[in-house]
């Protein structure tokens, strides 16, 4: 068990924020555990926490009873991302701080949170647990409008005719004209003329009726749309779990 001292320095450096500071036991450890701590404290305010971890956990190997160690080490694997070890430290710190109620109730929220830390990143690592991908429910769904290939074939057939009678139309508009350019006079330009204009009657005609049938098409697709109805599975966008959870601090 260390002294008041060094549990002093553990209770500061437990609620330091902006600079985690490190402690040291006053009892006499090895000497080489000691030179572990302080290669470890000079990593730790460095930055170089993977090296830091490396020189304390030999120096806990070293002197196994320092509360201060264990402290540190929890710390460390916290900021490095590696929960289970901190956990495991931070539980073996807890076993030695019984005599402390204060610093014992510091430590058992500390272990909570690394404990709530480690479970949600193991439940976020999983994506959705297997249970309740498996109570997902899954609604049937019926919905108006059916856009399958008969829909598309039907709306471009009819979308083709009536561009195709506009062209037709175009054509016919202009031997029109050209019959009406034509002035009277010999029996050929009057032959001539009249041809035209029989053209031009005939694509008119075609006209109408390409651009008719392509008209009643297009409704027909559009029919064939709205009166089919497709029915399929779909999961609800709406929470697992009934009620909401209201978080405590």
């Amino acid at each position: 068990m260390f002294n008041r001292v060094a549990l002093c320095l553990v209770t500061a450096l437990a609620s330091s924020v902006s600079r985690p500071a490190f402690a040291q036991d006053r009892q006499e450890p090895p000497p080489e555990a000691v030179e572990f701590f302080n290669a470890g404290r000079a990593h730790y305010e460095a930055g170089r926490y993977p090296e830091a971890a490396v020189s304390l956990e030999r120096a806990l190997a070293l002197d196994p009873g320092s509360a201060v160690l264990l402290f540190n080490l929890t710390r460390v694997y916290e900021l490095l991302g590696e929960l289970d070890r901190a956990v495991t430290y931070g539980r073996r710190y807890l076993g030695m701080v019984d005599e402390d109620p204060p610093e014992r109730e510091r430590a058992e929220q500390t272990l909570r949170r690394l404990e709530g830390a480690r479970d949600w990143l193991a439940l976020r690592g999983s994506a959705q647990p297997p249970e309740l991908r498996q109570l997902a429910p899954r609604v049937i769904v019926r919905e108006r409008g059916v856009a399958d290939t008969a829909f598309w074939a039907t709306l471009a057939t009819g979308g083709g005719l009536t561009l195709a009678g506009g062209a037709l139309g175009l054509f016919a508009l202009v031997r029109h004209n050209e019959a009406e350019d034509i002035a009277a006079g010999s029996s050929a330009d009057v032959t001539r003329r009249q041809d035209l204009r029989d053209k031009s009657q005939r694509m008119a005609l075609v006209t109408d009726v390409a651009v008719g049938l392509g008209l009643a098409t297009m409704v027909g697709a559009l029919l064939l749309y709205l009166l089919r109805v497709r029915t399929f599975e779909r999961t609800p966008e709406t929470s697992l779990l009934p009620g909401r959870l209201e978080l405590r601090f």
